[in-house]
């Protein structure tokens, strides 16, 4: 596989990391955080030549605003969802308090859910100096910045691993050896409106808003709705998000953002599914993708 190519496994495994972070955050559900710190310790290692430990394992919980050091004290990261100047100078005062500068050489704050566009360097400066420096724009990253950071290496090797580190996380769904070999839009298309029919035509069948058999009782006794989404629903839905991780270069560029809603959807809908309390809401499917996938499946 050519290094390009990893590249874009890369940032498509890290564009699922950040969405699962946002989705599940947004029920409330924050235990994917402490599971990302225990991925993001391999791929920090790989990316900053570090030798990272959790000091929520080795220290206890939240132990004074750092998640992860380098056991040579190289650096030391904070990990967290929220990306406002309040957390970060939370963190920063916290950090100052406890005199950590003293230990480790650098401090990364690593914004799960995607850092701010800038942050203020006088409020950051407030809280640090004279102490030590900490710089918003190059101290504060994500996985855009981990992403150019990797490939700024231009290391094959390194690439290569942390591309199988997040695959083996978050490439839930078919593999890429039982995936069709497709070349344009038009085929990918073709491909996905297979599992989109089936989808269709088991919602209207036992979904529960539909009118099956013109009797009131199938919407009441959801015993088939619930045996078809597991049994059916959640496959395709897996399928067709396979295919659109896999192709996703070949989707035209004014469709994306319906195909990436069908990604969010498709999770949330799956953690609906595990928990019936999960809110998603905010990830409703998105119809109009539909009238695309017929449009050029049938181009």
């Amino acid at each position: 596989m050519k290094q390009q190519e990893l590249l874009q496994a890369v940032t498509k495994y890290f564009a699922r990391f950040k969405e699962q972070v946002n989705i599940l955050n947004n029920n409330s559900e924050f235990s994917i955080n402490i599971h990302a710190e225990n991925i993001l310790i391999k791929i920090l290692n790989i990316i900053f030549d570090c030798d990272f430990e959790n000091t929520n394992y080795v220290e206890g919980k939240n132990y004074n605003s750092i998640d992860l050091r380098d056991k040579t004290g190289k650096l030391a990261v904070q990990v967290t969802a929220t990306s406002n100047i309040g957390k970060v100078k939370k963190t920063l005062l916290k950090y100052t308090e406890n005199g950590h500068y003293n230990n480790y050489e650098e401090l990364k704050i690593l914004v799960l859910s995607g850092r701010q566009k800038a942050y203020s360097q006088e409020a950051i400066d407030k809280v640090t100096e004279p102490y030590f420096h900490f710089d918003g724009g190059k101290n504060i990253i994500d996985f855009a910045t981990l992403y150019v950071l990797l490939n700024e290496k231009n290391d094959l090797t390194k690439i290569l691993a942390i591309k199988e580190l997040l695959e083996s996380q978050f490439s839930d769904v078919a593999t890429k050896n039982t995936l069709p070999v497709i070349k344009s839009f038009e085929d990918l298309c073709a491909a996905l409106k297979t599992y989109f029919d089936e989808n269709s035509l088991i919602f209207k069948m036992f979904g529960p808003n539909s009118g099956a058999d013109g009797v009131g009782p199938l919407r009441e006794d959801m015993t088939l709705w619930y045996k078809s989404r597991r049994e059916k629903i959640l496959p395709n839905n897996r399928n067709i998000s396979a295919l659109i991780d896999e192709y996703s270069k070949l989707i035209v560029q004014e469709h994306k953002s319906l195909f990436e809603a069908f990604q969010a959807h498709s999770y949330a809908f799956e953690k609906h599914c595990e928990d019936a309390n999960f809110d998603y809401t905010l990830y409703q499917f998105p119809k109009e993708i539909v009238n695309v996938i017929n449009k050029f499946a049938n181009a």
